[in-house]
């Protein structure tokens, strides 16, 4: 079996005032330091880009970390981009300065031609930020980026790292407040929150990264399919409507100006294990989408006409376990004591389907660490 290949960046990233001055920030990449070493202790083969006197990683085992050294903001950016398409994932968590000279001093300062107390205006610019420009290069590569605040409300801390998410593509964002850097929380593609409080979680938070590398995800495959009783198919997409209506305020959320929709509905047709359900994309929950097969094996959800949620592989593995079921309801809302609950994988991947065969018949309810709520409903529930 192969290794895992994962690129890590860490330590400070700097700027060039002129030749000899530069702009940068006072970390010095420790923690990502040790999590190079900790990856690579688990058999992964890591590439660490940092710049020369950060940390560098180390291992508690024979195990090495393969350093690469950058030379400033532009020398990093272009190694990241050039490395991230021969890996399995990237973990970007090297401190950016992102004040960039618009027009750095092609030489030394002429301080000489300056005296004290002279104001200097040098005009600065923001930085383009590198996770938002790995996807375009390496898209089948999994992406995680650190977003790291400092002093703001746990909300504002959410909300900026979920920024990322959404425009980079990244599987998750760690964020994190410089005034406690022992709590990181994940913030991943459905908003789902996940929280990791140092040293305790460190073998946690290593093998969330490992097993979310590993994830494999189901495609989709569009396709007319006319064995579908109309009777059922219309009495299923009028209960998907019953339920969108009913648990509305459940799946709206806002997020800044906009307002979209976390969650979705299951519902079988007939006698089948075919069923309607919502269709991708965060503000897409009027559009209803028939499910008529789900190849496990091969990985393939089978539908007629677009793209649906990416719970379906989850839905169908649910339907077909148990026949008693009529419908599913899935909304995001914070964990409940008392609810059975599963370990949080990405919807869409083998292990999010493989959630349902680890459910005892008996819970009609259950919840996904840092996800939401399940809720199983048999034709007397409806």
């Amino acid at each position: 079996m192969k290794k895992l290949k994962i690129l890590v960046t860490g330590g400070p990233v700097h700027a060039y005032l002129d030749s000899v001055k530069m702009i940068t920030n006072r970390f010095k990449g420790g923690r990502m330091a040790q999590l190079a070493g900790q990856l690579a202790d688990q058999g992964v083969h890591v590439t660490y880009i940092m710049a020369k006197d950060s940390v560098v990683p180390w291992c508690s085992s024979k195990a090495k970390v393969d350093v690469v050294y950058h030379n400033g903001f532009d020398d990093y950016k272009d190694k990241v981009l050039e490395l991230a398409p021969k890996m399995d994932s990237v973990v970007l968590g090297a401190a950016v300065c992102n004040l960039i000279p618009m027009t750095p001093f092609e030489s030394k300062f002429p301080s000489h031609n300056y005296k004290v107390g002279d104001r200097i205006p040098i005009d600065f610019t923001i930085a383009p930020r590198v996770i938002d420009m790995v996807r375009k290069v390496a898209p089948k590569t999994k992406l995680f980026g650190l977003k790291l605040l400092q002093g703001v409300k746990h909300k504002e801390l959410i909300e900026a790292a979920y920024d990322i998410v959404l425009e980079s593509g990244a599987v998750a964002v760690f964020a994190n407040d410089a005034n406690d850097l022992d709590i990181k929380y994940a913030v991943t593609k459905e908003k789902g929150i996940i929280e990791f409080k140092f040293p305790q979680s460190e073998n946690t938070f290593v093998n969330f990264i490992i097993e979310a590398t590993k994830d494999k995800y189901y495609s989709t495959e569009i396709e007319w399919y006319d064995d579908i009783d109309l009777y059922d198919y219309h009495t299923a997409k009028l209960r998907l409507v019953h339920f969108l209506k009913k648990y509305n305020k459940k799946f709206t959320k806002t997020y800044g100006k906009e307002k979209y929709k976390f969650g979705t509905v299951a519902v079988r047709i007939g006698e089948t294990n075919a069923f309607v359900t919502t269709a991708r994309g965060k503000k897409e929950m009027e559009e209803a989408v028939v499910v008529h097969k789900v190849d496990h094996r091969g990985r393939k959800v089978y539908t007629v006409n677009q793209k649906a949620t990416l719970n379906a592989p989850l839905l169908h593995k649910l339907l077909k376990n148990d026949k008693s079921l009529s419908a599913i309801v899935h909304y995001h809302e914070q964990s409940q004591d008392k609810i059975a609950t599963c370990q949080y994988s990405p919807p869409g991947t083998v292990r999010d389907a493989n959630i349902a065969d680890t459910l005892h018949p008996s819970h009609k309810i259950f919840q996904v660490e840092g996800h939401g709520i399940y809720k199983l409903l048999t034709e007397e529930d409806l």
